[in-house]
């Protein structure tokens, strides 16, 4: 079930914070900087995801969610996080359907990150 938008955006904020102390040593600057690198990055990413997904190319995929993976954790993107250690999981079983759904998903996480 979908949590409404204000609970998720507080769980985003949480995440941000607890990234900042934990993964950046409190710096915010250096934070913000990584975080506008990546957003510009997710446009790249979610082209090469539809691509993959497209072409049935798992090995892309794969490499694509693991990244984006680690990105995302380190900006305490957590559920985002998650969603991409999972179609890392299912494109390296072999199973498209699975990892190109869950795509969508984390395709749709990623645009609400980009920089307006």
């Amino acid at each position: 079930m979908a949590m409404p938008q204000h609970d998720q955006d507080a769980d985003v904020d949480a995440g941000v914070a607890a990234a900042i102390a934990t993964q950046f040593g409190g710096d915010a600057v250096l934070y913000h900087a990584y975080a506008a690198t990546c957003t510009v990055q997710f446009v790249v990413d979610r082209a090469a995801g539809r691509a993959a997904c497209v072409a049935g190319d798992l090995s892309a995929l794969r490499l694509l969610a693991h990244n984006l993976k680690s990105a995302l954790g380190l900006l305490g993107h957590d559920r985002a996080s998650s969603v991409a250690a999972h179609i890392e999981e299912r494109a390296g079983a072999g199973d498209l359907h699975a990892a190109c759904l869950s795509w969508r998903s984390l395709d749709a996480a990623l645009s609400r990150l980009e920089a307006p």
